[in-house]
């Protein structure tokens, strides 16, 4: 199934998809989907907890064009989602998994970095932020290693940091970490994400 019958079955429309990787309560999520009734907003949560309650909230309010998947992101964007049919990946203060012998489950692997890539359109947006200086540095290195994307520069208005986790760090004093990256060989200014109100600088 091409990209437009893939998300047409399950938005009703062709309309521009985002996908927040690990969208806990869904503050960010449906502050996006508000903000870009033009666009489409798919939640992907691995806590089958946080993801039903987060649908049964999607079920109370007039939120068309968001929904919420229960899976593990990894699968789901390696050999779910068709090539080149997304806009942006927003992934926002995942888990680090800091002990050594935990580091293989961080989300950002080469296989998760190269199924973003690969279903990212040609000027598709990946933002990420972090509160852990070494994760930070590692997924960095894994997504340009990756040879799918160039950094850009990125701004205040990042989105990345105006979530709940940020606004609580920032409140205690905690720096954090955000990066804008492009799916290369493409200008980042082809295409402006209308979403977060924001180009990267």
């Amino acid at each position: 199934m091409g990209g437009r019958d893939f998300w047409r079955a399950i938005f009703g429309n062709e309309a521009p998809v985002e996908i927040e990787i690990g969208s806990g309560d869904g503050v960010l999520l449906l502050a996006m989907g508000q903000r870009c009734p033009a666009h489409s907003f798919l939640g992907i949560e691995r806590s089958p907890s946080k993801a039903t309650r987060l649908a049964a909230r999607l079920a109370k309010i007039d939120a068309a064009n968001v929904r919420v998947l229960q899976a593990d992101a990894t699968c789901v964007v390696t050999s779910l989602i068709p090539s080149g049919s997304v806009t942006a990946y927003h992934v926002y203060f995942p888990d680090p998994w800091p002990k050594r012998g935990h580091a293989g489950r961080r989300i950002f692997s080469a296989a998760f970095v190269a199924g973003l890539a690969r279903t990212l359109t040609p000027h598709g947006h990946l933002f990420f932020a972090t509160d852990v200086e070494p994760y930070a540095a590692v997924a960095r290195q894994r997504i340009l290693a990756d040879g799918g994307f160039v950094e850009s520069t990125t701004s205040e208005d990042h989105p990345g940091l105006g979530t709940s986790f940020a606004r609580k760090y920032r409140a205690a004093g905690r720096p954090l970490y955000a990066h804008t990256f492009v799916r290369a060989g493409v200008s980042e200014e082809a295409q402006p994400l209308a979403a977060s109100k924001m180009r990267s600088m």
